[in-house]
């Protein structure tokens, strides 16, 4: 390989493995919570025993290393720099010219594109990888014979090693004895025969998972949903090859270096608009600073998740990312107003079934001091993400189940994770609470979550909604004060003032609920809007008082003006829970 083709490849390089890291870092943390590689002879021998089983086992390896930022931006360009370059020797073959960097790029813009979507797995790359492999192994053959041979022996091997893309080879395979008019242009269509065969016998002896699993690339996506864009990466390769074959044959190449020059960096131009069009136009792109909250949330980084929050790029989730740390600072109640709520499912998204999903409801829960359904919502982000383990969710099992004192189940929570690079320490550090009930009755969090728990278990009720449980549970426990703010911010965004003020009635000035924040002081009002000793006797303070009766007059005066009260009060009171009240219409 020439000394352009080397500075090609490494410029290559250096701008994917920069752009992924300037721009779509946070994805790859995403991904790495929902599968867990083991350091154990025991997830070798499952994983390596399944169709696919290397590449799968070299990606979750990979993939441990993605909670470390820098690594999946590098680990990815440097994957994708090795498909380009086998691309390129694999053309090289089909038309003897080596200034076509655009063919040779295609597919790995393909599988870039893929790599920023969440619901594709990095297996799909090492898979394609091992497919590049074979092919050009095959392609450098110069014997008819021993290439048919080969082609015929590699597909089973390569269908055990990189699973399903074993179809894309071998039609690869006889794509090229069809293009290059060798002897093996008829024999080899039995490729496709044997891939096909290979694919059902692994379906019958339990090798894959289902006869989608076996012949596409569903393998390689999350079984809910397969990953956008993955048929191009796969009809890429072909494409490339006709291409390649047709301009050998219509197409001379430039012959001066002014020509040539000017011919590649058109090409290359092309790949970088290709590119930019292709991620800015995926929907997935726009994910990107819910997966930077995530991450942040992830790693307790609440101070972060509020200073970065921005209302450029708003969503439902987002804000029930930012609720979540403006809890955890003890700040949810005095700022609750200070962000544009939409409703209660800016602080708990509906329940959508997804591992996401399940993942935010369970630090919810947590937050609020509802142990059990925590433990619930962990287990279905468990169950729902890869057969190797969910460690976020593991080691929220392991909390769950330390505070509920089910010691012999957290040991085996702690042992799996015992078994990991990043969780290790973590893990071996939860061993001091085992069997120690005054050591997490000491703990400053587990000793507050077992007491809630204490508490749930008193009850005896578990219900279905935190409203529910934190009513039943906020007098018995009445230091959790997480759980008093969302209970109050769940009434006041659902504006259910009548249940708001029966809470009032019996929890204000007890030990769950000592003092008032100014838009609890503002639901009060709400609660009964003429009664001028009742907000005295209840904690609204003068100041509020005062600013409640002007709010009262401005509206009415602006009404009777026939102005538009909500555009012209939003500057002095938006900040206010009256006006959310009176002008916020998000469904309850």
């Amino acid at each position: 390989m020439n000394g352009k083709r080397i500075v090609s490849l490494f410029g290559w390089f250096v701008l994917m493995a920069a752009f992924l890291y300037a721009c779509c870092r946070y994805v790859f943390p995403f991904k790495e919570q929902l599968q867990m590689f083991q350091a154990t002879s025991q997830y070798a021998t499952e994983t390596l025993g399944r169709a696919g089983g290397l590449a799968l086992y070299l990606s979750e390896f990979v993939a441990q290393f993605y909670v470390v930022l820098w690594t999946g931006p590098f680990v990815t360009a440097l994957l994708l720099t090795i498909i380009t370059f086998l691309t390129t020797r694999i053309l090289w073959q089909i038309n003897r010219r080596d200034d076509l960097p655009l063919l040779a790029c295609l597919p790995c813009l393909a599988l870039l594109f893929l790599h920023i979507d969440y619901d594709y797995y990095e297996q799909g790359t090492f898979a394609y990888l091992f497919l590049l492999l074979f092919l050009w192994l095959y392609v450098s053959l110069k014997s008819c014979k021993l290439r048919l041979f080969y082609g015929i022996f590699a597909i089973p091997v390569l269908y055990g090693i990189a699973g399903p893309v074993v179809h894309l080879f071998a039609l690869c395979a006889w794509l090229f004895e069809l293009l290059t008019g060798g002897k093996n242009r008829y024999p080899a269509a039995m490729y496709v025969i044997v891939a096909g065969l290979c694919a059902l016998a692994g379906l019958h002896g339990g090798f894959s998972r289902n006869l989608s699993a076996a012949f596409f690339p569903d393998d390689y996506c999350n079984p809910l949903r397969l990953a956008s864009g993955i048929y191009y990466a796969w009809w890429a390769l072909p494409v490339v090859m006709l291409l390649s074959f047709a301009l050998r044959k219509r197409w001379k190449a430039p012959v001066s270096w002014k020509g040539k020059t000017v011919w590649e960096g058109m090409q290359w131009l092309i790949v970088l608009l290709l590119a930019y069009q292709s991620l800015t136009h995926s929907e997935k792109w726009y994910d990107q600073e819910s997966m930077k909250q995530d991450y942040s949330i992830r790693m307790g980084q609440w101070e972060q998740v509020i200073a970065e929050f921005n209302q450029e790029h708003l969503s439902k989730r987002r804000m029930c990312g930012l609720n979540l740390a403006l809890a955890h600072q003890g700040q949810l109640s005095e700022r609750l107003f200070d962000y544009p709520q939409q409703g209660i499912e800016t602080l708990m998204l509906r329940w959508d079934q997804s591992v996401y999903t399940a993942q935010l409801h369970s630090d919810l829960y947590y937050c609020m001091g509802i142990i059990s359904a925590s433990q619930k919502f962990a287990f279905e982000a468990l169950v729902s993400s890869h057969p190797s383990g969910n460690p976020r969710m593991l080691k929220r099992l392991v909390e769950t189940n330390l505070i509920m004192g089910a010691y012999a189940t957290a040991e085996k929570y702690i042992r799996l994770l015992e078994n990991t690079w990043y969780y290790r320490e973590w893990a071996t550090a939860q061993r001091r609470f085992l069997y120690q009930d005054k050591r997490v009755e000491q703990d400053k969090i587990l000793g507050l979550k077992r007491r809630c728990w204490q508490a749930e278990v008193a009850a005896g009720k578990f219900y279905s909604n935190p409203v529910g449980s934190l009513m039943e549970l906020l007098p018995v426990c009445p230091d959790n004060q997480a759980g008093l703010a969302y209970l109050t911010a769940f009434l006041l965004l659902n504006k259910d003032s009548k249940m708001y003020g029966e809470l009032v009635e019996t929890l204000y000035r007890t030990p769950a609920w000592r003092e008032m924040t100014t838009c609890q002081q503002e639901a009060v009002v709400i609660y009964r809007p003429n009664d001028l000793r009742f907000w005295l006797e209840h904690g609204v303070s003068i100041k509020v008082r005062n600013q409640a009766i002007r709010f009262m007059q401005e509206v009415q005066q602006l009404s009777r003006s026939g102005q538009n009260p909500a555009r012209a009060l939003a500057a002095e009171y938006g900040k206010t829970y009256w006006y959310y009240y009176m002008f916020n219409t998000a469904e309850k």
